[in-house]
């Protein structure tokens, strides 16, 4: 009881305002300036709490034990976190919101562990398990703040009281509902009579007793309550995480999560099955190398090269996501050996070709049918891919390789330089410069599928055609927004510069 008391007097306050702060940044505000301050102010609510925590309980934290390489971890987190905030507020792509947020939720995710924890030999499974125990643990514990409050309330100091003052008290209370008793009853009949001798005395006296319910009224009653369920969950959740970091069973069990698994599973099976897919392997490498990039191969009958190489990119992505997946589980589940090495890395090369292979198909189908916004993700993805699978290769032979913080480092590069380039701009800058050589342009998708993001490519002759509908309902949506109470805060760069762009068309009343 007296932990829960504690912990309920170090907690509450800042969960409080931490909720506060939230539901000020982004409530009903998906991607607007507040977002980076968001990101930033999270940042300081979470030095604060861990600060708090470690004070009270040194042994809960490594924080003060972490190396300087591990400092330097934290620091790109918080770049990266503050980064994605940053650029959430610039675009108007809905799929570049959702995946800043997912990367910011992602290495805010790290960030706690870290701050918790040495996390320097955790593999990847490790990481993984403990970020899933750790958004259980935050969940389950939403009501830890009801106990809490539960335990100070039964801790409470007694009040010393004289039995004379309570004595008193009870005097005069019993006095005072003894007098309304009598009062109310005779100020009603005097009420009734003196109504019935004045008409300009009876009109106040109706108008003071009756009143009309405004359906406005009701309709910020339910907005308030949103409002309020908003700001209650993030103070639960936000109360609930530090609440399971913090007590000792949990991280010793999270400690047990981060324990490295055994690799115990016979490594003939490895090696058998590994043979095999390599076997497979290397003959489509060959069939890509002088039958898609020299073109000396015969090909079926009533294919022509062009449909030939267009076929199959999304189907050798998924390969070569499952081969990353399969040369990492084989890593941490099997008993090391040369030949399996050898027979990994093989898998491995094998895979390059086959992301060559994606990305030239990719390209061509490109220059046939133009970019869309899946197009060019694809491409991105290939390009991770080859350098994920550089670092898969060197923790194939080096087990000390640091794979997991290699991986976070590069995704999330790669994602921030994806998503400040604005690719909706360029896919429609593209598009329209094939378009002048000649070639058939999708108007359409032009006009309905991009964001606002592509407004700026746009020529002057799609403005006049009376085609963007697509963008102007987003326009005008977000200068409803701006005109509302507090509009300030859904401010988009992007949005912002765009909207006075786009007039009404033509065809639209």
């Amino acid at each position: 009881m007296e932990n829960k008391q504690k912990r309920f007097q170090l907690l509450w306050r800042g969960s409080i305002l931490y909720a506060l702060f939230y539901t000020a940044c982004l409530y009903h505000n998906a991607s607007g300036i507040t977002y980076p301050f968001f990101a930033g102010g999270t940042l300081l609510f979470w030095h604060y709490f861990t600060k708090k925590c470690a004070g009270t309980d040194s042994e809960n934290s490594d924080a003060d034990r972490q190396p300087n390489k591990t400092r330097l971890h934290k620091a790109f987190l918080m770049t990266g976190i503050v980064t994605a905030g940053l650029l959430n507020c610039t675009t108007d792509s809905g799929v570049l919101i959702f995946f800043n947020k997912l990367l910011m939720f992602v290495l805010m995710s790290v960030l706690v562990l870290q701050s918790w924890y040495e996390l320097t030999t955790w593999s990847i499974t490790a990481y993984l398990k403990n970020c899933a125990a750790m958004l259980c643990g935050a969940v389950g514990n939403m009501f830890a703040p009801a106990g809490d409050l539960q335990a100070c309330w039964k801790l409470r100091p007694a009040k010393q009281e004289k039995k004379e003052a309570a004595s008193e008290r009870k005097r005069i209370w019993t006095s005072v509902g003894i007098g309304l008793l009598i009062a109310v009853p005779i100020a009603m009949f005097i009420t009734i009579l003196l109504a019935s001798a004045d008409a300009v005395f009876c009109k106040i006296i109706y108008e003071l007793l009756t009143f009309s319910v405004d359906f406005d009224i009701l309709e910020n009653i339910w907005s308030n309550l949103g409002l309020l369920l908003n700001i209650a969950v993030v103070f639960a959740l936000c109360y609930g995480l530090f609440t399971y970091g913090t007590e000792p069973e949990n991280i010793e069990k999270m400690k047990k999560l981060a324990a490295p698994d055994e690799a115990n599973l016979d490594t003939y099976i490895a090696i058998t099955v590994i043979g095999i897919m390599c076997a497979i392997y290397l003959l489509f490498s060959g069939v890509q190398i002088f039958g898609l990039f020299l073109g000396q191969l015969t090909l079926p009958e009533g294919y022509t090269y062009a449909a030939y190489a267009r076929r199959g990119f999304f189907e050798l992505v998924f390969v070569c996501l499952f081969n990353i997946l399969m040369v990492l589980f084989t890593m941490a589940y099997f008993k090391g050996s040369k030949t399996l090495k050898i027979l990994l890395t093989v898998i491995c090369g094998c895979t390059y070709i086959m992301t060559v292979s994606s990305a030239y198909r990719m390209i061509l189908y490109i220059s046939s049918y133009q970019l869309t916004f899946l197009r060019v993700l694809v491409l991105w993805g290939l390009a991770m891919i080859a350098v994920v699978m550089t670092g898969v290769v060197v923790y194939i032979h080096h087990q000390k390789f640091a794979l997991f913080r290699f991986l976070l480092v590069v995704m999330t590069i790669g994602w921030l330089g994806f998503s400040a380039a604005h690719p909706d701009y360029w896919i429609a800058k593209y598009n329209i410069a094939a378009c002048s050589d000649g070639k058939e342009c999708d108007n359409f998708y032009l006009a309905r599928s991009l964001s606002l993001d592509a407004v700026f490519a746009l020529p002057e002759e799609i403005y006049n055609q009376g085609k963007l509908g697509n963008y102007w309902n987003r326009a005008r949506k977000y200068q409803r927004q701006q005109e509302a109470f507090l509009g300030f805060r859904t401010f988009n760069f992007s949005r912002a510069y765009a909207a006075p762009k786009i007039d009404k068309p033509a065809n639209m009343r």
